[in-house]
Parts: C-alpha cells; sequence; structure tokens
C-alpha cells in the first residue's frame, strides 16, 4: 500500500482549520497522482493505487467534516471509490488465478472458462469506472479546491475533541477483536478490517500532531490490516469458488473442485495467523496501551 504524502510544518498547536487545507489538498494530490495511470488503459497498479489514494481522502473530509460543507463532496468520492473497488475486486481473483495455473498446462485450461465467467463483468465495471472518473476530473476536483479556502476552525490540531475522538474509534476496534475472537467467521473479520482501515487512516491524518505515539500505534496495528486484507480476499475467493463448484459447467466445477482443497487450505492459514495476532494484541495488552497513548 503506498505510503500518504507526509504534511510538513504542522504540530500539535496548529489550528484544525489550518490542517484540514493542507492535508485534504495533499490527500487530493495523492488521489489525482494515479490518473496518468488510468488512461487508454485501466492499469491494476493504478486502479489500486487510487483506491487506497481516494480511501484516505475520504477518511481526511470525514474527520474534517466540521470545517466546512465537505459532505457532498465526500458522497461524490465514495462513488469514485466504489467503482475503483469494484474493477479492483476482480483484479484480485484473477491474479491469483492465472498464479494457480502457472507453469500447469492442464491447469490454464482448465481455468480459461473460470476465468472468463469472472471477468465476464469486467467491461461493464470499467464503463462505470471511466464515467466517474469523468465526473471525479470535471465535477468533484473543482467543487473539493472550492471548498478548501473556505475551512475554518481555531480548535488545536491535537486538542480534546481529537483525543477524544480517536479513542473512541480505538474502542470500537475493541469491540471488534473481542467479537472476532468469539466468533471468528468471514463477517467478524470484514467488520474488523474496516474499524482498523478507519483508525488507521484517521492516525495517519493526525500523526504530525502527535508523531511518535502515532508512529508507534501504526507499527501494531498495520500487519493485523494487512492480514485481516489477506483473509478477506481469501474468503472472497472462496465463495467464488465455492459456487463454482455447484453452478458452473462441467469442465470450470471440475476445475472448481480442483483448486477447492488449496483454496480452503490458504484460508485456514490466513486465519491462523490473525488467531495469532489478535492473541498477541491481548497478551500484550496493546488496546490498553494504544488509549493510554491518546489520553
Amino acid at each position: 500500500m503506498p505510503p500518504p504524502t507526509p504534511i510538513r510544518g504542522l504540530g500539535p498547536d496548529s489550528e484544525l482549520g489550518d490542517a484540514a487545507r493542507r492535508i485534504l489538498a495533499g490527500r487530493l494530490a495523492d488521489a489525482r497522482h494515479p490518473e496518468d495511470q488510468l488512461g487508454a488503459e485501466l492499469d491494476e497498479d493504478g486502479v489500486h493505487d487510487m483506491r487506497v489514494a481516494t480511501r484516505r481522502l475520504r477518511a481526511a473530509l470525514q474527520v474534517f467534516q466540521a470545517t466546512g460543507k465537505l459532505a457532498r463532496v465526500e458522497a461524490d468520492v465514495k462513488r469514485l471509490q466504489d467503482a475503483l473497488g469494484a474493477v479492483r475486486d476482480l483484479h484480485v481473483q484473477d491474479a491469483w488465478m492465472g498464479t494457480a495455473a502457472k507453469g500447469k498446462k492442464d491447469a490454464v485450461k482448465a481455468l480459461a472458462g473460470l476465468r472468463k465467467t469472472h471477468l465476464s463483468s469486467l467491461g461493464e465495471k470499467e464503463k462505470t469506472l471511466r464515467a466517474e472518473l469523468e465526473r471525479w476530473t470535471e465535477r468533484t476536483v473543482p467543487r473539493l479546491l472550492k471548498r478548501l479556502d473556505t475551512l475554518e476552525d481555531r480548535h488545536r490540531f491535537a486538542g480534546k475533541q481529537v483525543r477524544g475522538h480517536l479513542r473512541q474509534r480505538l474502542r470500537r476496534v475493541e469491540k471488534r477483536l473481542e467479537r472476532y475472537a468469539d466468533a471468528p467467521d468471514a463477517t467478524s473479520a470484514h467488520a474488523l478490517r474496516k474499524d482498523l482501515k478507519k483508525l488507521r487512516y484517521e492516525l495517519e491524518i493526525f500523526q504530525p500532531a502527535f508523531r511518535r505515539t502515532v508512529g508507534a500505534l501504526l507499527e501494531v496495528l498495520v500487519p493485523l490490516q494487512d492480514g485481516l486484507g489477506e483473509l478477506h480476499d481469501a474468503d472472497v475467493r472462496l465463495e467464488l469458488f465455492e459456487r463454482a463448484a455447484a453452478e458452473a459447467p462441467p469442465v470450470q466445477r471440475k476445475a472448481a473442485h480442483k483448486l477447492l482443497p488449496r483454496i480452503r487450505e490458504e484460508r485456514a492459514a490466513r486465519s491462523a495467523e490473525i488467531a495469532r495476532e489478535v492473541q498477541r494484541w491481548h497478551a500484550e495488552a496493546i488496546p490498553k496501551r494504544l488509549r493510554k497513548a491518546l489520553t
């Protein structure tokens, strides 16, 4: 995952409005950077990078909502993020199938039909994405740029309000961790992943205000979030192949049945890794330490 552009010159006593203007400008620049990769061809790396960048931009828009009227812009950015996600999800599973078949002629042939079926909706989703990219360039970017100069808030960048918000976000993650520990299924894993992602992006936003504290938080948070992302991809893949094994034409069903043991094994390995990481969080009282750091 590409890191966000560092925002220099901000500190704990900076005004929240000033921080909002500068951070949003930086997140917008990060989101615009991959546009050149999404020209004639929707490059896979470009789609991935822009998806991550728009997520970070949305997180900043939500955090700084009180500094100005940003709800409409955030909704527009979400439209683009969703379109990028729909294409990216197809890319991820197709890449796995390509790797699974690599060096095996029989697997290439068997998976060809599955890959074709899986990618059958790619054209339509790419068409939607191109429309959203055009909307982004013509409407969303100018609208956000217009809003930037109007953002005002005299609260401190690292004030009680901000610390309270981050502690609240952390408490939500703690509850998700407890639910996942009790029932480590795909639903609880996905919910935990989403809340960890929100906490991560918000910590990145306030890193100039907390510096060492946030760096330590991210150091323990990122591995768990990344692992949950890989688990999510494995869950999507498992559902995809289980459906193919039940519903696809005979040749594709055979290929799906052949690969299902490997997919289940990979999913189990990912789940075991997450279980160890969650256990470490509890054993080392990481949530408590993180909360203390934000006091």
